[in-house]
């Protein structure tokens, strides 16, 4: 697809070169013919010119020139004069004889092209009467020039209307280059505000553009206004689900536990328990359905991001974790390692975010067996970054299970409890938050996720 400015430029300069080339073409033309209507009366004014010079003496005809003066005649000293002076009987009585005849009868003045000796020639033929002693009659004249002054003149002239058409077109090109600069200014500033901004940034655009640049700030702004209405809508459809489907399992899972205290009978209360360990994971699995519904890397408004201490935020989502790890056998060790690891996040989200990292080393990084150990969280800068590490002493993941560990529902152990969308929802806070997600995990070493985010 072509630029604007290609485009203005190829409607710019391909109509000037045009009417350029006509221009050059016309003026050959008009020049051409005005050149030759004035080269013609300066040789007919020749031929003219030899009739005053011709006289009678005693009957005979002379000629009052010498060869050499005929130069002058009307070639300015540029080119070559041949002329030919006959009686009415044809005989010779100055001049060229090989000089060729005029095509036509000589009823006034005739202008032809022709050859002789290897030049190429414009000739003017007439007659004109004369008186000798006892008679009258007819003498012709024929006086010719060679071409190459006419040619020369129209060359040069051409020429310097070349050059002067090539200069008034680089002009006009630098003038429609600088006007198209000018002109396209505003789109340029527009490109640059939305190039700067996230691109979950939904804020209307603040800017003075012309009229004709207006209408698509405005179709702009308008899209963005429909977005933010649509992502509004999402999230509140999502806190509608949550309201509507987290009640009814919490009464599933409490009238179970009741019932299944209640009942003598052994297997009434497996199933019951059964029952309540299904809405319990049901319930699980509503809440992280919502987390990663508001996570969604392209429902996030990043203008309502701060910067914040991610070592504080480790520790806010370490003490909500904490109760859950040690009632499953395990330990979480967290470790800030320098300190100012300052990032521009969501707290909410990013708390989230390391949550649910916790939580999956906990249920997952001991495979088909519990996990025992411990849970490594540390936080550390790495040039111009924030780096976040969570890892285990886990069995680890096999590699090619480690490039779908982020896929919606997905477990490398089936065997194990959860969802499947713990590694699901981080991946799309860190997208929000313009981090980076790595996976490593060495045969037998457990895994280790590793979330770097830009430095604030």
């Amino acid at each position: 697809m072509t630029s604007i400015r290609s485009r203005l430029l190829l409607w710019i300069g391909l109509p000037f070169t045009l009417v350029g080339l006509l221009t050059l073409a016309t003026s050959y033309y008009v020049l051409s013919n005005q050149i030759t209507e004035t080269f013609d009366d300066m040789l007919l004014n020749a031929a003219e010119r030899l009739e005053r010079r011709i006289y009678s003496v005693d009957g005979e005809l002379r000629i009052n020139m010498h060869y050499f003066s005929i130069s002058t005649l009307g070639s300015r000293g540029d080119g070559k004069i041949f002329y030919r002076i006959r009686d009415a009987e044809g005989n010779m009585l100055a001049g060229f004889d090989g000089l060729e005849d005029p095509p036509d009868d000589l009823d006034q003045p005739l202008f032809y092209d022709t050859r002789y000796a290897g030049n190429s020639l414009r000739a003017v033929a007439t007659t004109f009467p004369v008186v000798r002693s006892t008679h009258s009659g007819q003498i012709e004249v024929i006086v010719a020039e060679s071409t190459e002054a006419r040619q020369t003149m129209i060359n040069e002239f051409l020429l310097t209307l070349s050059v002067l058409i090539t200069i008034g077109g680089l002009l006009a090109v630098t003038i429609a280059l600088l006007a198209i600069h000018r002109g396209l200014a505003p789109l340029r500033s527009i490109s640059r505000s939305l190039r700067r901004r996230s691109q979950y940034d939904l804020e209307p655009i603040e800017a003075e553009v012309p009229r004709e640049v207006s209408t698509l700030v405005a179709s702009i702004n308008g899209l963005m206004m429909r977005m933010r209405q649509s992502i509004h809508n999402t999230q509140q459809f999502n806190a509608d689900v949550s309201h509507q489907l987290r009640t009814p399992i919490s009464e599933i899972r409490a009238l179970a536990e009741l019932s299944s205290r209640q009942s003598t009978d052994p297997t009434a209360r497996r199933s019951l328990d059964e029952i309540g360990r299904i809405a319990e994971s049901a319930g699980y699995t509503v809440q992280q359905l919502l987390t990663l519904a508001k996570a969604r890397h392209e429902l996030v408004d990043t203008s309502a991001m701060a910067i914040a201490d991610l070592a504080e935020l480790c520790r806010e989502a370490c003490a909500e974790s904490i109760s859950r790890v040690y009632q499953r056998g395990q330990e979480l060790e967290f470790e800030e390692r320098e300190s100012g690891c300052r990032v521009m996040a969501d707290g909410v989200m990013v708390r989230w975010l390391i949550q649910n990292l916790i939580e999956n080393a906990s249920q997952h990084a001991g495979g088909a067996q519990p996990y025992r150990g411990t849970i490594y969280v540390s936080v550390a800068r790495s040039q111009g970054s924030v780096q976040l590490q969570v890892s285990d002493d886990g069995i680890g993941v096999s590699p090619e299970h480690q490039a779908r560990l982020t896929e919606r529902f997905f477990r490398a152990s089936p065997e194990t409890p959860g969802s499947g969308l713990g590694l699901a929802i981080v991946d799309e806070i860190a997208r929000a938050h313009g981090a980076t997600l790595e996976l490593d995990s060495p045969a037998g070493q457990g895994l280790t996720v590793t979330v770097t985010f830009p430095s604030a």
